[in-house]
């Protein structure tokens, strides 16, 4: 297979990447396509869907291949299921599948850009292919969603508070996506302390929070 684009995000790292798409409706991103397959005529018609799903790579090292049993977030990560019931990036092929919305195509540079919202995929991801998503061959909304249907129907976000003098140095494009990586809890599922602080790099600023309950607690964005 080959390489056909790179994502451009906000997110460079894995830290406060939404742990599925569309989670974050507002978090915008770009997929940038190799000169070699930025020819408007492979695009012809794509722009009369709303959605598409995009095929990536995981970043993951050699040494981190495959496993049969892993730890998914959504169980606490202390419970082992099998790889194949999860979409841990442990698989025997390091795949991804994220559906997302598509905002725009354009051409910069010479290089088609496809504008996208809800991704799951960090800064300079690689991207293996784009197809269009069929609302009539690809929504089972009677579907059984095994344990993850499960947790996501007991989903609940956190609140978000930001000082408006740390607002105010956050770009307004960029405020919506920020807030909702915060209230989908980016911390490891078994941290549970108020007073302990981390760091996100969102935007090209290091956001600082901590949290308490169920508040998120921005205490600072340089």
């Amino acid at each position: 297979m080959e390489i056909i684009a790179r994502f451009q995000s906000d997110l460079p790292e894995k830290f406060g990447l939404p742990r599925q798409s569309h989670l974050a409706p507002h978090l915008m991103g770009k997929i940038i396509f190799d000169e070699k397959y930025s020819d408007l005529r492979a695009f012809e018609g794509l722009e009369g869907y709303d959605r598409i799903w995009v095929l990536w790579e995981f970043d993951v090292k050699e040494d981190e291949g495959f496993r049969a049993k892993v730890r998914p977030p959504k169980l606490g990560g202390n419970t082992y299921v099998g790889v194949f019931a999860t979409r841990s990036p442990f698989r025997p092929n390091h795949i991804g599948l994220s559906c997302v919305a598509l905002k725009k195509i354009e051409t910069v540079d010479g290089r088609i850009v496809l504008t996208v919202s809800g991704a799951d995929m960090m800064d300079g991801t690689r991207i293996i292919d784009v197809k269009p998503y069929l609302p009539y061959a690809d929504s089972y909304p009677d579907a059984r969603g095994g344990f993850a249907q499960e947790k996501a129907e007991n989903l609940k976000k956190l609140t978000v508070h930001i000082p408006e003098d740390i607002r105010v140095k956050i770009p307004d494009d960029k405020t919506e996506g920020l807030i909702e990586i915060l209230s989908l809890d980016p911390r490891p599922s078994y941290h549970d302390d108020p007073d302990r602080q981390y760091g996100l790099s969102y935007a090209g600023l290091n956001i600082r929070f901590t949290v308490s309950g169920d508040v998120v607690n921005v205490i600072s964005a340089s």
